[in-house]
């Protein structure tokens, strides 16, 4: 990321309204959200298993990856910044 770039964007909040509030305030947010989601999968796994059920698991754990990716990107720029 070039210096004076923004953070990318936050999924899903409105843009426009009254009263709305982002559904996130910080990446780590959406990151525990996926785990409990993951920890309900496997647990419905244990009791019977499916492919869907595979396939939302591995789904989950691509989407955990990337966010994960996100923040430590971030982390990493914060912290090159303050140093440089």
């Amino acid at each position: 990321m070039k210096r004076g770039t923004t953070t990318p964007l936050l999924p899903p909040s409105s843009t426009g309204g009254e009263g709305l509030d982002p559904e996130y305030y910080d990446i780590i947010d959406i990151i525990e959200d996926i785990w409990e989601a993951i920890a309900v999968i496997e647990e419905q796994m244990l009791e019977h298993y499916n492919k869907s059920l595979e396939t939302k698991l591995n789904y989950l754990f691509d989407l955990s990856e990337y966010w994960e990716d996100v923040y430590l990107s971030l982390i990493g720029k914060r912290v090159y910044e303050s140093f440089f």
